[in-house]
């Protein structure tokens, strides 16, 4: 049976994402783990086994976990899903005194979250949204911030929906692989930049042979080797397949001066 493994606990975003796609597959078991570093870790141990963390989400931003852990374990990318969250409020009991959930489900519902908070409600950090409802199950006195689907799943009222700041608040997730699924026909590519030696005009030269192959770089990240201070690799996401000349061209010429890894050509699903 192939394993599904993902950031958890149940009814986390992750977990939602990861039943949506895979939950009514006889063959796949959903695994929820404790950290990102536990699917990538586990993943990489057994072949035939599936990953899917966050990436990136449209407010809070990049998601330095996973950033890290690419570069640790070299996996595939086969896919990302850009994933819609969407808060709601829900207690067993509209008179709470307590609001829980995640820092980024607080952080991004914290309009809504401002009448209450000026009504004398504490609004308290939990390890994640599923702790939150949890904790909102046993306790008339509490309220928790988290999804539609957890909420039910913790026979919670629903008192408020899509009380989200953004109602376009997207977070965009990666499956990871030990092999390619899709090879090098994906529609995006994503790499690793390691610079040999640092010296005046590098990101230049690296940015300017996407321009010179007409390549559109869609996203850039840098982040610290940790291993010398002031020391930094790039993260390099581009809309091109690895099978098309001009991406072939530009990672060739990247290569006489710069370390490459592709972690392979892959397709955007939105849900």
């Amino acid at each position: 049976m192939k394993k599904i493994y993902m950031l958890g606990p149940k009814f986390s975003y992750s977990y939602n994402l990861s039943n949506q796609v895979y939950g009514d597959l006889e063959d796949c078991e959903i695994v929820c783990k404790s950290s990102i570093e536990e699917v990538f870790e586990n993943v990489k141990k057994h072949n035939n086994s599936i990953g899917i963390v966050p990436i990136e989400n449209m407010i809070n931003g990049s998601v330095r976990e996973t950033f890290v852990c690419l570069k640790k374990y070299k996996l595939k990318i086969s896919k990302s899903y850009d994933f819609g969250i969407h808060h709601v409020l829900a207690s067993k009991s509209d008179s709470f005194k307590q609001i829980l959930s995640h820092p980024q489900a607080l952080a991004q519902s914290s309009n809504f979250l401002k009448q209450y908070r000026e009504k004398g409600v504490e609004i308290l950090e939990a390890s994640s949204t599923s702790r939150a409802f949890e904790l909102a199950s046993q306790d008339e006195n509490i309220a928790a911030v988290g999804s539609y689907v957890g909420a039910v799943n913790y026979n919670l009222d629903v008192l408020a929906k899509n009380i989200e700041n953004n109602p376009n608040n997207v977070t965009r997730f990666i499956e990871i692989r030990n092999e390619e699924e899709n090879g090098i026909n994906g529609v995006k590519t994503y790499m690793i930049i390691e610079p040999k030696i640092d010296r005046a005009g590098l990101l230049f030269e690296i940015l300017s042979i996407f321009k010179i192959k007409d390549i559109n770089l869609t996203k850039i990240e840098s982040l610290p080797t940790g291993e010398k201070m002031g020391e930094y690799i790039f993260y390099l996401d581009v809309e091109a397949k690895l099978s098309d000349k001009n991406l072939i061209d530009a990672i060739t010429f990247l290569e006489t001066f710069v370390g490459v890894y592709l972690f392979g050509s892959y397709d955007v699903i939105n849900l």
